[in-house]
């Protein structure tokens, strides 16, 4: 099938859709980017030493900026072959084997399950870590202030009512005010961090350059959780007014982004050599300032939950309502079922380190490394000369075991320490952390 340049994906969209200019992208980009992520980045420079950290983030940095221009590339080159205006992350996996390979052409439901399945656990395991986080920090500040000694689990029931609620909020345009709240919150308390990060500037020299090889897949799972958008690049592509020009956004967006989290990683271990497993815990609890920026923070990432879970719903209801029926009650029960499941994960293992890099080790790498590179094996295998097929495969063989070496390292490395916190062979946590 000849490709139809000639097919404009603006002009074919919907006007009341495609509204979206170059500016407005780009800042939805970097939002969407630099999330809560960014907390935990101290703490893995701290893992992996400040210089193997940089170098690690700059190519694993390069490789998500690549699959992501890929995969928006080959979604509208597929756009242009089924002419279809849009296509979302699974659709475009499902089209690019449908008019791929004659091999692949069966498979492309199937794919795009896969896909599914992998999305919608990515965003489940995005639920368990925040659950923890907001937990552990009311729990610091409480404690601090009560003079309380509760277990994590007691927090994590203490939130539950309030994430079963924000669970049943019906939309997204419900849920706009809740994310606009969250991100004024972040934003203000990482202004707020970064004020203590820069004060009484420490010597540089304190901070270990290198510390030992099979820390680096651990690192580079808690960059990627940092990097991960790959799943809203295609919505937010599909109500774009000139769509050519997201490629070149994307560099730009998430070459910020990169080095946002570079310089807040650097400057946190700087400050604080023996991390907690998120910067804001070691701000000082003696003052109220940093009591603030904790409970800032902890409620940006609760006014966050709603949004974030609302992507595995709107994927997985419908597949479920086609079987029970689309009624308000069986959906209420379906979205509750998620929050508890979710809950209960977190309430079981509530290490939220290890099993952050565990889920993301599944997951993310997944999304960002492995899903990209048969999108664009599929999309242009046909349409290639022998000598490029080579190019392709060798660049993607390369990728593909990159992927495979984090997926192997980061899952047996995070389940070791998961195993070590649950026998209760680690060092107790350092106090600062806890109150």
């Amino acid at each position: 099938m000849a490709i139809d340049d000639d097919y404009n994906l603006a002009a074919n969209r919907p006007p009341d859709i495609a509204t979206s200019g170059v500016v407005a992208i780009f800042f939805h980009l970097l939002k969407a980017s630099l999330g809560s992520g960014i907390l935990f980045i101290p703490h893995s420079f701290q893992i992996a030493g400040w210089v193997s950290a940089i170098v690690c983030s700059l190519i694993i940095g390069t490789l998500v900026i690549h699959t992501a221009v890929v995969t928006v590339q080959c979604s509208q080159e597929l756009c242009k072959r089924a002419r279809v205006p849009s296509l979302d992350f699974a659709g475009t996996c499902e089209m690019s084997f449908k008019l791929g390979p004659k091999p692949l052409q069966n498979l492309g439901k199937t794919f795009a399950t896969f896909t599914n399945i992998i999305v919608c656990t990515s965003q489940f395991k995005t639920a368990v870590v925040y659950t923890l986080y907001i937990a552990t920090a009311f729990m610091q500040v409480i404690e601090h202030n009560l003079h309380l000694d509760m277990h994590v689990r007691f927090y994590i029931m203490l939130f539950l009512p309030f994430f079963l609620l924000l669970s049943l909020i019906p939309n997204f345009a419900w849920l706009a005010p809740f994310s606009i709240i969250g991100s004024i919150f972040l934003f203000s308390g990482l202004i707020g961090t970064t004020f203590y990060l820069l004060a009484d500037f420490p010597s540089p020299s304190r901070m270990q350059k290198f510390t030992s090889f099979d820390q680096i897949p651990l690192y580079c799972t808690f960059f990627l959780f940092a990097m991960h958008l790959m799943t809203v690049l295609l919505p937010l592509e599909n109500t774009m007014k000139k769509p050519e020009k997201m490629p070149c956004i994307i560099v730009c967006a998430m070459t910020v982004n990169i080095m946002t989290n570079l310089t807040f990683g650097f400057l946190g271990y700087n400050k604080y050599i023996e991390l907690c497993d998120t910067v804001i815990k070691n701000l000082p609890m003696d003052q109220a300032l940093a009591q603030m920026i904790k409970v800032v923070i902890a409620l940006s990432v609760l006014f966050t939950y709603g949004l974030m879970y609302m992507v595995p719903v709107k994927i997985l209801w419908p597949m479920i309502a086609s079987k029970v029926g689309d009624k308000f009650a069986y959906e209420a029960i379906f979205r509750m079922f998620g929050v508890f499941l979710t809950t209960s994960l977190a309430a079981a293992v509530p290490h939220m380190l290890p099993l952050l890099g565990l889920l993301t080790a599944l997951t993310v790498t997944t999304i960002i490394l492995f899903i990209p590179i048969l999108i664009e094996l599929a999309t242009k295998w046909d349409y290639s000369s022998k000598a490029f097929r080579v190019l392709l495969l060798t660049k993607n063989f390369v990728i593909g075991v990159l992927w495979f070496l984090l997926v192997l390292f980061g899952v047996t490395g995070n389940l070791h320490e998961i195993i070590v916190d649950m026998k209760g062979l680690k060092p107790p946590e350092d106090p600062k952390c806890i109150s």
